[in-house]
């Protein structure tokens, strides 16, 4: 790794992450709150169900990037809403799904747009060489630490 003048707390990929993670995530949170009415958990709710649902509360949490009790409360807002639904597994009666519904489908279309110009956004500050660089550093530091969970 190369020499940083970093020498405290800020020098650490955990730490610059955190950082970034929040830094995005309050952006993405006001954006989805203004346009949409809805929570960036909700909005989470909706990008992963409609991306790849129907889910179960726990693979819906998985793929939202959210804990289990934020999924399962965001799922919860949304059915009161009438967004989502909840539905018996075919391949399993005791495991119940989360899907969209047609408002949801609806949400959904209007949700993506948004994610996909915030994350253009957050990229506009890299050339597209610094982009792929990142990316593919990311993807590299991901597939490590999830060869490391096995």
């Amino acid at each position: 790794m190369k020499a940083s003048a970093k020498s405290g707390l800020e020098q650490f990929l955990t730490y610059r992450l955190h950082v970034l993670n929040k830094l995005a995530e309050r952006g993405i949170g006001e954006r989805y709150q203004e346009k949409l009415d809805v929570t960036l958990p909700e909005a989470r709710v909706i990008a992963s169900v409609g991306s790849f649902g129907p889910f179960s509360i726990m693979d819906l949490a998985r793929h939202a990037n959210l804990d289990k009790s934020q999924a399962s409360r965001a799922a919860e807002a949304l059915i009161k809403q009438g967004l989502v639904k909840r539905e018996s597994s075919e391949d399993d009666g005791r495991v119940v799904l989360v899907s969209l519904t047609a408002e949801g489908r609806a949400l959904y279309r209007r949700v993506m747009p948004i994610a996909r110009k915030w994350n253009l956004d957050l990229f506009a500050c890299l050339d597209e060489n610094e982009q792929a660089a990142l990316s593919n550093a990311l993807d590299k530091v991901i597939q490590s630490m999830q060869a490391r969970e096995v």
